[in-house]
């Protein structure tokens, strides 16, 4: 707390007492509030970008206020639709919930911080806003007139995990531009975080999410010949019929999930296509897929940490059946498809390593 409020100052070396606060709650409550008008929170955030006023200095599109949480700038941001940006700020301020307890921590270190004149302000001034504020109840913050003169700020607060996928959301908001109905694929080595991304992507469209855990291998099918086959062990030419050919023609369609604890099916409900479709899993993007797909993420993971998740997930016995069956088979299908280079985004521990899209341009 002590290093974020130090290099804000320095950031912006015109900042009062109450934006430092404001730093404060906005690290502690996100948006400080529950967001029950989605509407009403994207009318007041596309009216803000109308308004706004461009500043002289060059933002970063990004800028860390600690606790899992950024300001996203809305001076700074490009070709993303507002809807998907208030989507990220209603989330998080709908998700962090906070503790007064630990706000009144945190605001003692600022008085630390003040005290030992590591910040520029009196302690007096401070002692006397903190005590009118308190009688109020600790509400959220306003900036102060001076920064507001200065800094022209206009920002929404969003958790880590948007920032970390920005590049997502761009292209998925591009491709909505020019297409009625997108396909996006989620492929990497297992503990990747390939279900999180997908259910991040659910959390912020209307779209459909299927997963490839569905489609293992029956036993039926498993003879020594498909299973010596690269991605083999997926039933792929079942996920074909009963789920992309359903998309790609637009009709509605109900599919088998194979459970492959006990070897049964479980019909889903009849799914309607949506503009949006995500498939997330290994082998997703088998050589008999690949092309169907309008986007494609791979996802990698570092092996300790690979290691670290699967036991987290799945215990220590299921850990040694992926270290000595599934890692491997994984790897080998990886390197033969050379996904790296096949694909649009690359994660690597959950870092872009491969981008297109000209998002690092507005990055220091």
């Amino acid at each position: 707390m002590k290093e974020l409020l130090i290099k804000h100052y320095h950031l912006y070396p015109k900042s009062q007492i109450q934006d430092m606060i404001k730093l404060i709650y906005q690290n502690e409550f996100a948006g400080g509030h529950m967001i029950n008008d989605e509407r009403e929170s994207f009318k007041r955030l596309c009216e803000e970008v109308h308004h706004i006023k461009k500043i002289g200095m060059e933002k970063e599109i990004f800028e860390e206020i600690g606790n899992d949480l950024f300001r996203i700038h809305l001076h700074s941001i490009e070709n993303i639709k507002l809807s998907t940006i208030n989507q990220f700020f209603v989330i998080s301020a709908n998700t962090i919930k906070g503790s007064i307890e630990s706000y009144l921590e945190k605001l003692n270190v600022l008085r630390k911080c003040i005290t030992h004149k590591e910040l520029p302000f009196s302690i007096d001034k401070y002692e006397n806003y903190i005590k009118e504020y308190k009688k109020i109840g600790y509400p959220p913050v306003r900036h102060s007139e001076v920064y507001r003169n200065t800094y022209f700020p206009s920002y929404r607060v969003i958790k880590t995990q948007y920032k970390n996928y920005y590049d997502v959301f761009l292209k998925i908001d591009s491709l909505m531009k020019v297409k009625d109905k997108i396909i996006v694929a989620i492929d990497g080595n297992c503990g990747a975080g390939k279900s999180e991304l997908a259910a991040l992507l659910n959390d912020v469209y209307d779209c459909n999410v299927f997963h490839m855990d569905d489609f293992f291998l029956t036993p039926d099918l498993r003879t020594e010949l498909r299973l010596k086959e690269i991605g083999g062990n997926v039933d792929y030419l079942r996920f074909k019929h009963e789920v992309l050919s359903c998309i790609k023609n637009n009709q509605n369609f109900k599919y088998r999930k194979y459970n492959c604890k006990d070897g049964s099916f479980i019909d889903s409900e009849i799914i309607k296509p949506k503009r949006l479709n995500i498939i997330e899993g290994s082998y997703s993007m088998h050589k008999t897929l690949i092309n169907d797909y309008d986007l494609k993420i791979f996802m990698q993971l570092n092996r300790v940490e690979q290691r670290n998740r699967i036991q987290k997930r799945n215990g220590k016995e299921m850990l040694n059946r992926f270290i000595n069956e599934w890692i491997h088979l994984e790897d080998t299908y990886f390197k033969t498809y050379n996904l790296n280079e096949k694909c649009d985004l690359v994660y690597h521990d959950n870092k872009i390593r491969s981008n297109h899209y000209g998002y690092f341009k507005t990055q220091s």
